[in-house]
Order: C-alpha cells, then sequence, then structure tokens
C-alpha cells in the first residue's frame, strides 16, 4: 500500500514537472528579452529553425503584395515562394543576426530600424504579452517536444504571435515565430524597399 503511494506521488510529480517544463523555457526567453541579454538568448534560441519559419511567411506576404496570386500553380507558387524566401531571408539575416534589432523585434514588435515606431505595436516578449500563468496555458498547445502559444494574451487572434519552441538537447528553444499578418505586410514592404 505504502509503495503504491509513493509511486503514484512521483508520477503526479514527474507530469506536473513535465506540464510545467516548456512554460519554464519560455519564461527564460522572456525574461533574456526583457533584460536584453543577447547571450543568455543565443542560448535558447533556434536560429536556422526561427529564420526559416518567418522567412516563408514574409515571402507570402511579398507575393500577396505584390500581385501574385497565392493559388496559382502549384509549380509555379512553389518556384516564386522559394525565391521570395530566399530574400526574405537575406532581409531576416540583418534582423535575426542583429542582436539589437532581434531584441527590439521580440521585446517591442519593432521590424525597422525606424526611430520613430507607430504606438499600439504588439511585440511577443513584452513585459505584459504572456500574461498570467493561467492565461498562457489556456492560449499554449503542448505535445511531446513541441510547445506553441499565442500572444499578447489580450490582444484578437489576428493581432497574437505564434510562439513556436521545440526541445533541443533536452533545452527548450525558440523554433519559430508565427508572425500576426499586418506585421508580415510591413517586412514584406521593407523587402520591396529599392535599395
Amino acid at each position: 500500500m505504502r509503495l503504491t503511494l509513493v509511486i503514484i506521488l512521483a508520477l503526479i510529480i514527474l507530469l506536473a514537472g513535465y506540464t510545467v517544463w516548456p512554460f519554464y523555457g519560455l519564461y527564460r526567453i522572456a525574461s533574456a528579452v526583457e533584460t536584453r541579454n543577447y547571450a543568455a538568448l543565443q542560448e535558447l534560441v533556434d536560429f536556422p529553425s526561427l529564420r526559416a519559419s518567418m522567412a516563408h511567411q514574409i515571402a507570402d506576404a511579398h507575393l500577396k503584395l505584390t500581385g501574385k496570386s497565392a493559388d496559382t500553380s502549384e509549380g509555379t507558387r512553389s518556384v516564386g515562394s522559394r525565391v521570395g524566401a530566399m530574400v526574405a531571408d537575406a532581409l531576416l539575416a540583418k534582423i535575426i543576426l542583429n542582436p539589437e534589432r532581434l531584441l527590439d523585434l521580440l521585446g517591442k514588435g519593432l521590424v525597422s530600424a525606424d526611430p520613430s515606431p507607430p504606438s499600439g505595436l504588439a511585440a511577443p516578449f513584452a513585459a505584459n504579452s504572456l500574461g498570467s500563468a493561467w492565461q498562457t496555458w489556456l492560449n499554449s498547445d503542448y505535445s511531446g517536444a513541441k510547445f506553441y502559444v499565442a500572444v499578447p494574451v489580450d490582444r484578437p487572434f489576428d493581432q497574437r504571435f505564434g510562439i513556436r519552441l521545440r526541445l533541443v538537447d533536452w533545452d527548450w528553444k525558440l523554433s519559430g515565430l508565427d508572425l500576426p499578418e499586418n506585421m508580415a505586410k510591413d517586412l514584406a514592404q521593407e523587402l520591396a524597399r529599392p535599395r
């Protein structure tokens, strides 16, 4: 009887730890962004996956911006999308590989070097984006080695970021960022500007 109780208690503790683990990783990333600690952030981001996830979104927004139809034949769309993704990746390299710009994107929602950003910006890791632990849990999806949460929790869904974490070497890392449509459009417009 006593052994059964110990086993049940141990399983409950393991399950609770497994459930809380990605939230701990999420709050570690938020803390690194809030304190602007780029060294800590580097350890918590899977840069190739993050760039790839954002490049596809910006390429799709760029196709819409330039008037190319998203419902063209599959072969044409995939070539156009790949070319757009490569160009978007070059723009993202300037953002993601620049510590200040990456911290501005994650903490302030800034996508350009414009010194006068518009007011009312949302950001995935702003101080109030995650809300309470309960709100964050309600806006999350967790399955095995993948974790997803939509933030800021107090915004309409079309203005939220989708934060994707993935378990890599026993550490939760930022592996993707689903951008709100208006931010993907802003990045696509910056991509379309003549250099």
